[in-house]
């Protein structure tokens, strides 16, 4: 829709500014190739804002068929910009500046920015642990192309009269690839230790397909799901569980009004010997266009969980945020 809307506005553009006599076009002629017209960097400008190379592409071409005595310097400066955007490209020299279409190669890895959160937060706990605690956690994903990198990772930490009584860390990485605007394939690895569950620490690969139910600006959520491994050895008898696993999960995230946002995450891993639930509701609200503050309530359940230790552990939170 967007990319249509910019031709329609640059074919506006030509019927506005069509030469009205050869005298006129003759003019247009000696033009220098740096001196693009005003409106015609105007809508340069606000597709180099969205940071899609597509959408600089399709919106060069517009423009270099409406402003065909500046194609030269609209196609080099099209072309640089959208360099910025893709590892690997290269400025389009002077003798390809003049190209009717400007060639994107999208790759998984372009370094680009990345979008997300970092949190500090105050916790209290209970259940394999009973305690407060504090807290930070990072979750950042980038868009390339097709391709959308995520990044998680948490610490939390709590002692008492000098001696630690809750220890948890993690760090997920998942890589999605959208096969359509809902619909995606996923590749995911996550890696956990928390001293006192039981478990040595606890590693998960896996793969699967998600799809999008809700995709607005006020409303998403999405599920996803697929077969994976885990790999959980045991701390009191050292045995190991290596077992064939199912993954699944679901996100939803509600823009209540304008600065306070509900989340509701939910996931279940499940294993022959043991399946664990993972429940986490957010609320959270803005205090400037970076910082909010958010309270948090986390529910995780394990079916079997090693000998001594206890199904159920809950967190809650209250956090500060900084948005990038």
């Amino acid at each position: 829709m967007k990319t249509a809307f910019v031709f329609l506005t640059c074919f506006a553009a030509a019927v506005a500014l069509s030469p009205a006599s050869p005298a006129a076009a003759q003019s247009n002629a000696a033009q220098t190739e740096t001196d693009i017209p005003g409106i015609a960097q105007a809508l340069l400008n606000a597709a180099y804002e969205t940071g899609d190379v597509d959408e600089i592409a399709a919106v060069a071409r517009a423009v270099k068929a409406v402003f065909a005595d500046h194609e030269a310097a609209i196609g080099h400066q099209a072309a640089s910009k959208i360099a910025e955007f893709e590892t690997g490209a290269e400025p389009a020299s002077e003798s390809t500046a003049g190209a009717k279409d400007v060639t994107v190669t999208k790759s998984p890895f372009a370094v680009s920015p990345w979008d997300g959160k970092i949190q500090a937060s105050g916790l209290f706990s209970s259940g394999n642990s009973d305690n407060a605690a504090v807290g930070v956690a990072i979750n950042a994903a980038r868009t390339a192309g097709d391709f959308v990198h995520k990044f998680k990772a948490f610490y939390d930490l709590g002692s008492s009269n000098q001696v630690t009584n809750k220890k948890r860390w993690g760090a997920a990485y998942q890589l999605d690839y959208n096969f359509s605007p809902h619909t995606y394939s996923y590749g995911r690895f996550s890696y956990e230790e928390d001293e006192f569950s039981g478990f040595d620490y606890r590693l998960f690969t896996g793969v699967g397909l998600g799809h999008f139910f809700a995709k607005s600006d006020p409303f998403k959520w999405k599920v996803e799901g697929g077969p994976g491994f885990r790999y959980s050895p045991i701390d009191d008898t050292r045995a190991v569980e290596q077992e064939f696993a199912v993954y699944g999960s679901s996100e939803l995230d509600w823009v209540i009004r304008d600065g306070l946002v509900f989340e509701q995450d939910f996931n279940s891993t499940w294993t022959s010997p043991t399946t664990t639930f993972q429940s986490v509701t957010a609320l959270t609200t803005a205090l400037t266009d970076s910082l909010s503050t958010a309270i948090s309530f986390e529910y995780r359940y394990e079916t079997a969980p090693p000998l001594g230790r206890e199904n159920t552990d809950t967190t809650a939170r209250a956090s500060l945020t900084y948005g990038f």
